[in-house]
């Protein structure tokens, strides 16, 4: 590893967040106005003059409420900077962690001085609009992707995943989190007090949480059990279960070398250091996948980017693994060894489901606050984690208020990454038929909560993975909600175009 003099050790100098829960439309913001002030506010936070003028390299997260448009050269102009580097994502909620890795890497190098990280949403404000103007609300509209895009720009799903209706993070994540219930061997009820539990933990951080949508505690009851105002999303995840993304939340922040902090008058006790980073991918298809209850790539992420900082996971004070529903925390949990018991929380914000999910941008939300805790306990490390898409991608850095006596570039991900694409699971194949076995399910529900549809993936006797559909059956269904159906035999033909599997 090539090492650089101390003076390009990189430290993060300002950090800004801010949020609108105003619900009059008088009141409505666009993202690039919450982006502006959360940026105001981190140069504010650095005490540092015109830092915003010195920028040399500007790191914009994707903008889900605002999917056209060069939002770079808007916000450039908005803060009259032309940086040499600029830097926008495609969908993908590794970004804020990619990008400050690069931009360390960057620093580190001596090929950028000043790196502004910033992003936002403002979808919250769309819907007080839509319902202003009697207009339809579209959550879901996603942007459009450019080759001079930076990062992973590889499609999600497969066309076999799509024609089944695995569509949105809400139809995928509960594959996991069954599968991760029949692998701990619980039961459905003991599996749902766990969710509360679990979830309740996190509730309670957000409470404490300024920037926080839900400051309001939610006890492991309200959250667990199904009601009209918490109906069920997607077996087995009731609403207050699912990352909320309606929120006008933004964050940024600023990072230089500690040579360039010094020059421009910010405090040494506003310096935190990233001391190690790691990205690793695994296999990129859900379907394609070895099982669906771990993730072989965040263990080499969180190993790479600990052996760059030189600590171990029992040297961590303060977590934040991203958590936009409860199986992907509870899975990176099981992947780092990190015991049910330990007595560290996973987040420091709250998680996705009561701080708020903003897009693509959470984890900025979450380095920010872990920047706040690092600066009041400059002894403490903090390891931040995010992901992206269904849990495909991983990007870890370690924070700590100490810098290291030499600072080192990131290991490089294709140094490793070849050996994680090994791990491909049983193959696919389209027209299934023969006796079957479950080996995850998920169950569609309607906006009342109700049961509507299923969707199994299942092995034949040989081995060989399936997609399947389920004739529906209200009994059925019910059944699969109160039964654990993973490992249940039965049978699949080819119908019409799919794959239906009957019990």
């Amino acid at each position: 590893m090539i090492s650089y003099p101390c003076g390009n050790r990189p430290v993060i100098i300002g950090v800004g967040q801010c949020m609108n829960r105003s619900n009059d439309p008088d009141d409505t913001k666009t993202a690039m106005e919450l982006i502006d002030d959360a940026i105001r506010l981190a140069e504010k936070d650095s005490l540092a003059a015109s830092l915003v003028q010195q920028v040399d390299m500007l790191c914009l997260v994707n903008i889900f409420s605002m999917p056209h448009g060069n939002h770079l050269a808007e916000l450039c102009n908005r803060l009259d900077i032309r940086p040499d580097k600029q830097l926008y994502t495609w969908v993908g909620a590794t970004a804020p962690q990619w990008f400050v890795n690069q931009a360390a890497d960057k620093i580190i190098s001596g090929k950028a001085k000043v790196a502004l990280i910033c992003g936002g949403e403002a979808i919250h404000s769309k819907k007080i609009e839509a319902k202003a103007k009697g207009t339809p609300f579209e959550q879901w509209n996603f942007p459009v992707k450019e080759p001079w895009m930076a990062g992973d720009l590889r499609d999600p799903l497969t066309p076999a995943e799509l024609k089944y209706g695995l569509i949105l993070p809400i139809h995928i994540y509960p594959l996991f989190e069954n599968a991760l219930r029949h692998h701990e061997s619980l039961s459905i009820e003991e599996h749902r007090k766990e969710l509360g539990e679990f979830c309740a933990g996190f509730s309670s951080v957000a409470s404490l949480n300024d920037y926080a949508w839900f400051k309001t505690p939610k006890s492991r009851e309200e959250i667990e059990i199904p009601s009209d105002t918490n109906p069920m999303a997607a077996f087995p995840y009731t609403r207050s279960m699912c990352s909320i993304m309606q929120v006008d939340q933004a964050a940024a922040l600023f990072m230089t070398n500690e040579q360039t902090a010094m020059e421009l008058g910010v405090p040494r006790d506003k310096w935190i250091y990233l001391l190690g980073s790691g990205d690793a991918s695994g296999i990129w298809h859900v379907s394609e996948r070895k099982n669906f209850f771990s993730s072989p790539s965040v263990k080499v992420a969180a190993e790479k980017a600990m052996a760059q900082a030189n600590v171990s996971l029992e040297n961590i004070d303060l977590f934040d693994l991203y958590s936009c529903f409860p199986c992907a925390p509870r899975i990176v949990r099981n992947m780092l060894e990190i015991p049910k018991n330990d007595p560290r929380p996973l987040t420091v914000t709250g998680g996705m489901q009561y701080f708020g999910g903003p897009g693509n941008n959470y984890t900025l939300h979450a380095i920010c606050k872990m920047v706040e805790l690092l600066r009041q306990d400059k002894d403490k490390i903090g390891l931040i984690h995010s992901l992206s898409w269904f849990i495909s991608k991983h990007s870890i850095g370690i924070y700590a208020g100490q810098g290291k006596e030499m600072p080192k570039r990131q290991i490089p991900p294709e140094s490793y990454q070849a050996e994680l694409k090994k791990l491909k699971g049983p193959p696919l194949i389209d027209q299934a038929s023969g006796d079957a076995v479950v080996e995850t399910y998920t169950l569609f529900h309607d906006r009342s909560g109700q049961p509507i549809d299923a969707v199994v993936i299942g092995r034949l006797d040989n081995g060989a993975r399936f997609l399947a559909k389920i004739e529906k059956d209200k009994d059925l269904l019910a059944a699969m909600m109160e039964t654990e159906f993973i490992d249940r035999k039965g049978s699949v033909d080819f119908k019409d175009g799919f794959n239906i599997f009957r019990f």
